[in-house]
């Protein structure tokens, strides 16, 4: 099993309309992707905040994938490339963290 998760910070620029079109294309776009075993996207939970509470983004994407190779299918996917191609604009930084 391999943990893809991303960290999208926003321009201050964007409208919660972009951000939320952004999670609307993770949904409708990535979770048609085969290789996708399984996919969640959301904003920061209300939790309490402590020193190592990282809140300094505006969507968290984590993917699950049954294999690397299928993360290697999902990454040069089209319906990828859509979603960047979608979203990037808005975006001020995005972080990966990948994981097995």
């Amino acid at each position: 099993m391999l943990v893809h998760t991303v960290l999208f910070k926003f321009t201050p620029e964007s409208s919660d309309a972009q951000i939320e079109a952004c999670a609307d294309d993770a949904r409708n776009l990535l979770a048609k992707i085969e290789a996708v075993h399984s996919l969640y996207i959301g904003a920061p939970a209300d939790t309490e905040v402590r020193p190592v509470s990282v809140r300094d983004y505006g969507l968290m994407l984590t993917v699950l994938f049954e294999s690397i190779a299928d993360h290697d299918v999902y990454q040069t996917h089209p319906l990828h490339d859509e979603f960047i191609a979608n979203n990037k604009d808005s975006w001020s930084r995005v972080a990966v963290h990948d994981a097995e």
